[in-house]
C-alpha cells in the first residue's frame, strides 16, 4: 500500500493541472519570490473555493503547501509538485486545487513572457 501511496499522489496532482495546452516562448527559468514579480504577476491573489466534503473532513487545522510549478509563456500553470506539507499530507489536494484557481499576467517588464518555475507556498486556515 505504502508504494501505491506516490503513484496515487501523482495522478492527483496531474489531473489537477491545467487542461489547456503548454506553450514556452523559450527555456523556462528558476525564480524566487524576490524577483517572480520581474516576470509575471498574480492577477487573483485572494480567492475562496470549497473542497468536497470528503476531502474537507479533519481539515479543522491551519496548515500550508509549498508547491514547485512552471507558469507557461500563456501565463498558465503546469506540473505542480508538492514540496512541503504542513500537517504532511493534509493540504495538498487543497494546494493543487488553489493553484489551479490562480492567474498570472505577465509583468510589464516580461514582453517575452518567458516562462519561469516558480516555488510558492500557500496558507490556509482550518474551519
Amino acid at each position: 500500500m505504502k508504494t501505491l501511496a506516490p503513484l496515487l499522489l501523482s495522478l492527483l496532482l496531474l489531473g489537477c493541472s491545467s487542461t489547456s495546452d503548454m506553450y514556452l516562448s523559450q527555456t523556462p527559468l528558476e525564480v524566487t519570490d524576490e524577483n517572480i514579480s520581474d516576470y509575471w504577476v498574480q492577477t487573483n491573489e485572494r480567492f475562496k473555493f470549497n473542497l468536497p466534503i470528503q476531502r474537507a473532513i479533519g481539515k479543522n487545522e491551519n496548515g500550508h503547501v509549498t508547491l514547485r510549478f512552471l507558469i507557461d509563456s500563456n501565463g498558465n500553470t503546469f506540473n505542480p509538485e508538492v514540496i512541503e506539507s504542513m500537517p504532511a499530507g493534509m493540504w495538498d489536494y487543497a494546494g493543487v486545487k488553489a493553484l489551479s484557481k490562480q492567474e498570472f499576467a505577465p509583468a510589464d517588464t516580461n514582453r517575452l513572457k518567458m516562462p519561469v518555475y516558480y516555488t510558492q507556498t500557500i496558507y490556509f486556515k482550518g474551519e
